[in-house]
């Protein structure tokens, strides 16, 4: 288990965009050792989607399960793997072609750090019509702590045992909680390495995570942590 990039894509009915994902994973500068579709209980045809999209990429797997939610998928595709860095992907965004090289090159010249971080851009979705299209405001791009703009090593991951599985959608922002409160350090580097889909259902958008409630989620298990081992 030593170099190359494991890539984990958890998906829910995510038929309409994993193509998409897919191509950006199989245009990157710097190919993936391994990706794996992890199928969350879909109902319409996103395996079938991932089977025909997966095709060029040097090792390829989906892995199907009953629905379970995002943090249960994920931990599902990590435990697969055989990278020694770890890179997360919402089926429905997509990478710049030098995404995944700008992130290893930064987390390999960043000595101790677990993970490296780049910028976010949002585009709204362009199969919207007019009126749904205009409900979407792309901010600037912006440094973006998100699972798909962050690389990490694959031992880092697991040091936290992955995501908590009763995370749920925010099992992301409970695990950089418990890392960086670990002393986890992380690279920031100026590229943008994510470009995140704006549209209703979305797993990056507050319409799509249910906006506040996650954040209020999250909040919740953090301070349950804090309260479970203080200091």
């Amino acid at each position: 288990m030593t170099g190359g990039i494991s890539v984990v894509i958890p998906a829910w009915n995510a038929a309409r965009t994993l193509a998409e994902t897919l191509r950006s994973v199989a245009a990157q500068d710097l190919l993936p050792r391994d990706v794996t579709v992890v199928d969350d209980g879909s109902d319409d045809g996103t395996a079938e989607v991932a089977a025909v999209a997966g095709e060029g990429l040097p090792v390829f797997r989906i892995v199907r399960q009953a629905r379970q939610g995002k943090s249960a998928a994920v931990n599902a595709g990590a435990a697969i793997g055989s990278g020694e860095f770890l890179a997360l992907l919402d089926a429905d965004d997509v990478w710049p072609s030098g995404s995944l090289a700008s992130r290893r090159a930064a987390l390999s010249a960043g000595g101790l750090a677990g993970g490296a971080v780049g910028w976010v851009a949002e585009f709204v979705c362009p199969s919207l019509p007019g009126e749904s299209a205009a409900r979407f405001r792309p901010r600037p791009p912006q440094l973006g702590w998100l699972d798909g703009a962050t690389l990490l090593r694959r031992e880092t991951f697991h040091r936290f045992g992955g995501f908590a599985p009763e995370a749920g959608a925010v099992g992301w922002i409970d695990w950089v909680d418990r890392a960086r409160r670990a002393g986890v350090g992380f690279v920031l580097i100026d590229d943008i390495v994510l470009r995140r889909r704006l549209h209703p259902g979305s797993c990056s958008t507050s319409a799509g995570t249910g906006g506040g409630r996650v954040l209020l989620q999250a909040a919740r298990l953090a301070i349950a942590r804090r309260r479970e081992s203080p200091g």
